[in-house]
């Protein structure tokens, strides 16, 4: 094939960044001589090239490459550190070398197939930098100021697309060094290249000194410069899958790069710390005694050792020292060693707090938005649950809340345009905005100017799945959908046709709406576009001033046209198979709406027992989660300290029917009616539609694609009906049986969101209890293994027999017999040595049995994930000291994650009180420095303080102003149902306009002291006042109140519907809580309901003559002489302590009584206390 010829290009200025091994034929291959063995290989590589995609060649040719330089990376300090000899003099042959060198001379192959590429590209980009060079050079020296591209640039974009960043954005005088930086690193590259190529090996083969072979192939570590750069390779060639992109994420990439960095300097470490007592000792360790300790090695009683047990000792020491366990085992004992580990030590500490570093940044600055994200549902989740909002309207917010995440990343769609300068926020919204509006046929002709305009009024809004978003008639709105699915159709639901996004609807609403004969419900979350009849009118009167009638008829001939095109081009196409597939959107749209009713009609009267949600599925998801939490505790300790083998059985554990088997049968019948109730009946939400299905094949169908083998594999009993067979090797399967039951363990994360979700838990707390219960899960299965890493490997000539004997058993007593017989573990050195006592096989009223034997298990994988490292337990045996090694490590990686995870939870569930406290702080400097008054600082404090203690009351604003309109409305219609029925004026309106009404109301509060609204200012909102309100009426600017409003009292009704201004001015005399409507709000239902609104405004005149009377006849008998005294000095009609009236004659007599009452007190007190004695 052609495409697999071409030979991909290199910028000048990149250089052979992307040089790995490649395989094609040059430019010249026609002009030498083709062997029959070159035309083989010539063969099976075009072979290769044909039938394997670019991303899979590129991907094997990246995984050779990283397979080299891993293996000189891993195997170089390895052979080094353990197969060098200095003190060798016979450099004989090994079979190890026989193995090493087979596989170094691959790898050098591979090294020089890739060195002839690297070199013919670094041939070929050497003129094209020194032509850059040069470029860069005459534009300086020239005397314009127009910047030029040079070739090579222009050359690099001509290429195909090119990957903008930062760096591609240079200017003219950062140029010249980015040449000169590209030659340097071209030419150390080169060097770096040549050096790994010579051929150090043939002069210890011609000397005959075999063992410095292992030496010499340091050289090739030259290569490992290669290695991030195949890293980021994989990464770009599968940029476009999800774990690409997540693990090249801002603090993950690093992360990631930390980890593997400690994991590679803990093997380099290991490898150190061997060839430092080989140095000292010699490989076979001759040169030390075993009485003497000279070395790490004699204590820890390594000779006769292999050199994986050799290797699994260092590692162990290393993973430790990098996390800063401290043990007292393998340590240092000469001045080389003790430096070598303090300057591992030190490494450790760095290794430590880049990984904390990048936790913390993880968990509270990456996930900042995330947090942000979660603080508000927490605060809507806690809100609805104390304002005891029904649970499937619970429901329903916390799946808008997860949409609008998934989709946004944020609880606001447009927050990423907020971001963004002004000037180019008008530039994306016209752009976005004026692009739907031209698809519209009458508005496609319009010049740019009215367009814009109409893109300014064009607002975004967001519908839940069923939601009525237009009715027929009344609607005099266009919408143009952006994300989600709606279906329109005729009012009885025939003609259905679906919208998704980029198509819109109601377009003939802006010219007649009465046309319009139509409605739309959301079949999806859905967000949409909505342009109003008003805003439309008031834009063509603005623009077109005089002509707006002329335009109005052109855009209603322009639409007659289309449609009458349209319905033509149906007849010719045929409407076959229009009806077919209206037929079929029909079909989704009534099922849609009867889901909408039927749910309507459950939250009425209850929800159904199989439907996710219901009070039985959430106890039957608790016993579940139980239940598999139980499994996944009882399956690891069963395989390991149950079904142990006749010749490990040191516990002598009978399988009998016990209180634990009989607990195992009832979880695994548990289990299995869940697995048929979930197979059949329980139904599951369509989270495109928001419905539950039910239909038992769709429920089915929904669970094999959702791990039904799985769980029907993990039920399958085997594990029990082998319990009941003789004792023998069968029971080995039975605990292969068993521990499929683990597959259960990855139901958990849902299980438990699930049931917080229902338990209106935070997500902190979720968090806190997510990682208890996967730290303890973990600590139990790594507790298991490491009691099981004592069985592995035994030897048969065991220590086992003389009680005596193994009762004076000492470390290093233990440490020789692990290395010449794998046998002394560290339970037979804790039994007998540190407990001192014998296993149940010798006496069976010890007190070691499997219970205390997997509780010092646990203990050792606690102290170890917590780097307390008492060293009472440690490693003996070869397979527990690479286990141990491999916890330590991975253990305090989890350590960090979670003090990261733990610190970053708290600090967010305290940053409310301590901003508060931080306000307070800053609040009481300010006025200590201004000299503020002790009662005006007690207000101003007690005003914060109320503000910060009824958050959380007052939080229906912030939950609303982020729900769909249809959400909104549902939520206020329980929160305000009370405050409609306050209202005598609403007495006689209809049940429609009263539901409408109660929907529309949102709450306020309003803080002691503060105006709610002024005497003559425009009446835009009423207010009706809840929760033991105190609010103080002033009439014609008067300092005394004329009445009192409190709770269930209404202001300001009658002047709303007249649009008229405020009669009085009202001020809070408490904390003040009210439902209010807006003039927004209203004016929607006003031209729904205009016969309810009307009587009710004929009603209001004659109320409003009422009201002003009775206001003018309180202030005129407050100005009577006798009165005036008394109202100045009445600043409210509420009892207030601090505002008692006090004069100043009365002050000193006051504090006199006070001072008398606390003396006699004191007096009774002290006469008390002397006749007790």
């Amino acid at each position: 094939m052609a495409r697999n010829k071409v030979r991909p290009r290199t910028d000048a200025l990149d250089g052979p960044n992307e040089v790995l091994l490649v395989s094609g034929s040059g430019p010249s291959s026609s002009a030498v001589p083709v062997s029959k063995l070159r035309r083989v290989l010539q063969q099976a590589v075009h072979s290769y090239h044909i039938h394997l995609s670019w991303t899979t060649r590129q991907t094997f040719l990246v995984v050779v490459n990283l397979f080299g330089l891993l293996y000189l990376f891993v195997t170089v300090p390895f052979r080094v550190a353990f197969y060098y000899d200095p003190y060798d003099d016979h450099h004989s042959w090994t079979k190890e070398l026989t193995v090493f060198t087979a596989i170094d001379t691959l790898i050098d192959l591979i090294a020089l197939v890739q060195f002839r590429f690297f070199f013919s590209r670094w041939r070929r980009t050497q003129p094209s930098v020194f032509s850059a060079t040069s470029e860069v050079t005459s534009t300086r020296r020239s005397d314009t100021n127009t910047l030029t591209r040079t070739p090579s640039f222009i050359e690099h974009q001509r290429q195909g697309k090119v990957k903008w960043t930062i760096a591609t954005i240079l200017s003219a005088s950062s140029m010249p060094e980015t040449v000169v930086s590209k030659r340097t690193q071209l030419r150390l590259e080169l060097l770096l290249e040549l050096v790994a190529l010579v051929p150090v090996e043939v002069i210890p083969i011609a000397l005959r000194a075999f063992n410095v072979l292992h030496l010499v192939r340091i050289t090739k570590l030259c290569r490992l410069y290669k290695l991030r750069r195949c890293f980021a390779r994989i990464a770009k060639l599968y940029s476009h899958r999800a774990w690409s992109q997540h693990l090249s994420s801002t603090g993950v990439d690093t992360l990631v790069r930390t980890i593997g960095v400690c994991a590679g300097l803990c093997h380099w470490a290991a490898c150190g710390y061997m060839l430092i007592a080989h140095l000292q000792c010699g490989v076979g360790l001759e040169f030390c005694h075993q009485d003497t300790e000279t070395s790490w090695v004699v204590r820890d009683r390594l000779f006769g050792a292999s050199v994986a047990r050799k290797y699994g000792r260092t590692l162990y020491w290393a993973s430790r020292t990098l996390v800063l366990l401290g043990y007292d085992d393998v340590t240092p004992v000469s001045n080389a060693e003790t430096l070598y580990t303090v300057v591992v030590v030190l490494m450790g500490a760095l290794c430590g707090s880049s990984l904390l570093a990048n936790f913390l940044f993880l968990f509270r600055f990456r996930n900042a938005r995330y947090a942000a994200y979660t603080t508000h549902v927490d605060n809507a989740r806690e809100y609805m649950r104390s304002r005891n909002i029904p649970r499937p309207l619970r429901h329903q917010v916390m799946a808008f809340f997860s949409y609008s995440w998934n989709a946004h990343q944020s609880l606001d769609g447009e927050e990423a345009l907020r971001l963004m300068p002004k000037h180019l926020q008008s530039k994306v919204v016209f752009n976005i905005k004026a692009s739907r509006l031209k698809q519209v046929c009458f508005l496609t002709k319009e010049s740019i100017e009215f367009t814009n305009m109409l893109a300014l009024a064009l607002v975004r809004r967001v519908y839940s799945p069923g939601d009525q978003i237009i009715e027929p008639k009344i609607n005099a709105e266009t919408f143009f959908v952006i994300r989600g699915k709606v279906v329109v159709s005729a009012f009885n639901g025939s003609n259905a046709k679906e919208f998704s996004a980029g198509e819109f609807f109601a377009d003939v609403c802006l010219l007649d709406p009465e046309q319009y004969e139509q409605k739309a419900v959301a079949k999806t979350f859905c967000e949409l576009y909505v342009l109003a009849k008003s805003k439309f009118d008031e834009a063509l009167k603005e623009f077109y001033r005089g002509n707006e009638a002329d335009v109005r008829l052109r855009m209603t001939d322009t639409l007659d046209k289309y449609l009458n095109q349209l319905q033509k081009m149906q007849k010719m196409l045929g409407m076959q198979g229009i009806r077919e597939g209206g037929s079929r959107k029909m079909l989704m749209s009534s099922h849609s709406l009867i889901a909408e009713d039927k749910t309507t009609a459950e939250s009425v009267r209850g929800i159904s027992w199989q439907h996710p949600g219901s009070y039985f599925s959430v106890l039957w998801d608790t016993a579940r989660l139980a239940a598999i939490v139980y499994v996944a505790f009882e399956v690891p300790y069963f395989a390991v300290f149950i079904t142990m083998g006749d010749e490990a059985d040191i516990f002598m554990v009978h399988q009998d029917v016990s209180l634990r088997y009989v607990l195992t049968v009832l979880v695994e019948v548990l289990l299995g009616i869940d697995l048929f109730l979930r197979a059949r009946y329980f139904s599951y939400l369509d989270p495109n539609v928001m419905l539950n299905v039910v239909q038992p094949s769709l429920i089915f169908e929904n669970y094999k694609a959702n791990g039904f083998y799985i769980d029907l594999v993990a039920w399958l009993p085997v594990g029990l009906v082998l319990d009941f067979l003789p004792a023998g090797t069968i029971h080995g399967y039975s605990a292969i049986f068993r521990l499929l039951r683990m597959l259960r363990i990855r139901l958990i994360p849902s299980l438990l969101a699930n049931l917080a979700d229902f338990y209106g838990l935070s997500s902190k707390l979720q968090t806190v209890v997510f990682l208890v219960l996967g730290v303890t899960l973990m600590l139990h299965v790594v507790g298991c293994a490491w009691f099981q890493m004592t069985l592995i490997e035994q030897d048969s000539d065991s220590l086992l027999g003389d009680i005596a004997t193994m009762s004076a058993l000492t470390r290093p007593e233990c440490l020789e017999q692990a290395t010449k017989f794998q046998n002394c573990t560290w339970v037979i050195y804790d039994c007998y040595s540190h407990i001192g006592v014998t296993f149940p096989v010798e006496n069976p009223e010890s007190m070691y049995q499997a219970p205390f034997a997997y509780l010092r298990s646990l203990y050792w994988a606690v102290v170890t994930l917590t780097a307390v490292g008492y060293g009472d337990i440690v490693a003996y045996s070869t397979a527990e000291s690479y286990f141990a090694a491999f916890w330590i490590f991975v253990g305090g990686i989890i350590n960090f994650g979670v003090v990261g995870a733990m610190s970053s939870t708290i600090s967010n569930a305290m940053a409310p009180h301590h901003h508060y406290m931080e306000k307070i702080n800053t609040l009481n400097h300010v006025l200590e420095r201004m000299e503020v008054s002790e009662h005006l600082s007690g207000e101003i404090r007690r005003f914060y303080h109320q503000q910060f203690t009824g958050r959380k009351q007052c939080y229906e604003s912030q939950l609303l102003s982020n729900l769909p309109d249809q959400l909104c409305y549902k939520i206020s219609s329980l929160l305000h149902s009370e405050a409609v029925k306050c209202i005598p004026l609403f007495n006689s309106a209809s049940t429609g306009f009263l539901k409408e009404v109660t929907g529309k109301f949102r709450h306020r509060s309003y803080q002691n002291g503060e105006t709610i609204c002024l005497e003559g200012d425009v009446c835009r909102k009423f207010f009706v006042f809840l929760h033991n309100s105190k609010v103080n009426l002033f009439f014609r600017l008067r300092k005394a109140p004329v009445r009192a409003l409190c709770n269930g009292d209404s202001y300001g009704v009658n002047e709303f519907l007249l649009r008229r201004p405020y009669p009085a001015t009202i001020r809070a005399a408490a904390h003040v809580q009210a439902s209010v409507m807006t003039r927004e709000q209203f004016d929607v239902i006003q031209r729904k309901f205009a016969k309810d609104v009307g009587d009710m405004k004929s009603k209001a005149e004659a109320l409003v003559i009422v009201d002003q009377n009775r206001l003018e006849r309180i202030v005129a008998n407050l100005e009577k002489l006798k009165l005036q005294p008394h109202s100045m000095h009445t600043p409210t009609l509420f009892y207030q302590r601090d505002n008692a009236l006090i004069t100043k004659g009365t002050q000193q007599l006051v504090r006199g009584i006070h001072l008398r009452e606390s003396l006699t007190t004191v007096w009774n007190a002290l006469v008390t206390s002397w006749n007790w004695n």
